[in-house]
């Protein structure tokens, strides 16, 4: 009975140590697969976050242009005489874009010193600064100036203000009109403003490439430019006629340049209320993505 007893003991014991083997064996077994699942969920997460790096460092669609030109700058004008005035326009953006320009005329003149009655044309001179001042460089200060008879100091002499041509750019009819008869009957017609052979009042003949055409007070290129591509010139200088009267001789001129740019997509058509016929819309629109 004993023996029986002592038999059956070492048979559960015998079974309990293999269970334990065999729960030992499971547990390190489902280690393993967390472990495994563990290992492959954090590389599933580090690949997520390498793509969410790569799309938070994504540089977008930029749509950007900007104008560039050559310009040599002269205070003492003489008749006859060109100033060159290359205007053009770069893409600077990541994207295809339309641009146009429109030109902003600014003219201030000086008093004539005619004491002498001998008609020399030579520039009326203040002994002492008047306010308001000229700032040749900004043409805010002209209009001021030339109502209050400022002055501008140029040589160490005080120069008096006398008129000035300011438009004004809010208004969006002010701007530079090509071949406008009404500009004739100003002061700016003495400046005369020299175009490229590229540049059209009209629709140029079919499969002409790179040209401006000129619509109320705008010049549109005709090309849609690519990123870092720069348009052809839409201006070459500026020439101050031989028959202008003498007190042009000194005065201060500027010619600003504006630029609007605009996608490849139909928006175009209404931004720049081109419309749905007419020569710029036969210029553009077939062009124009939704």
């Amino acid at each position: 009975m004993k023996k029986d007893k002592n038999k059956s003991l070492k048979r559960n014991r015998r079974r309990k140590k293999k269970k334990a083997q065999v729960n030992t064996k499971l547990i390190i077994a489902l280690c393993t697969f967390l472990f495994s699942g563990l290992m492959v969920l954090g590389s599933t997460y580090a690949w997520f976050v390498s793509e969410d790096s790569e799309v938070n460092h994504f540089v977008g669609s930029r749509l950007s242009a900007e104008i560039t030109e050559e310009f040599e700058p002269e205070f003492e004008w003489q008749p006859a005489i060109t100033t060159k005035k290359v205007i053009q326009v770069k893409n600077t953006g990541n994207i295809p874009t339309f641009v146009r320009i429109s030109l902003y005329e600014y003219l201030l003149t000086f008093k004539i010193d005619t004491t002498d009655q001998t008609g020399n044309g030579n520039l009326a001179v203040s002994p002492q600064e008047i306010l308001p001042l000229v700032d040749k460089s900004n043409t805010e200060t002209w209009q001021p100036a030339a109502n209050a008879g400022g002055t501008y100091l140029h040589d160490g002499k005080n120069l008096i203000s006398e008129k000035a041509i300011v438009p004004n750019m809010l208004t969006g009819t002010e701007m530079y009109k090509f071949k406008d008869s009404n500009r004739e009957k100003t002061e700016l017609r003495w400046f005369q403003l020299l175009f490229p052979d590229n540049v059209y009042n009209s629709a140029p003949p079919t499969g002409t490439k790179d040209y401006w055409l000129y619509k109320n007070g705008y010049f549109y290129y005709s090309e849609l430019l690519q990123p870092s591509e720069i348009s052809t010139p839409v201006m070459k200088s500026v020439r101050l006629s031989a028959s202008a009267p003498n007190k042009f001789k000194s005065a201060l001129y500027q010619l600003n340049p504006v630029m609007d740019a605009h996608d490849g997509t139909k928006g175009l058509l209404s931004s720049w209320n081109i419309g749905s016929s007419g020569e710029l819309y036969d210029l553009y629109h077939d062009r124009l993505s939704d």
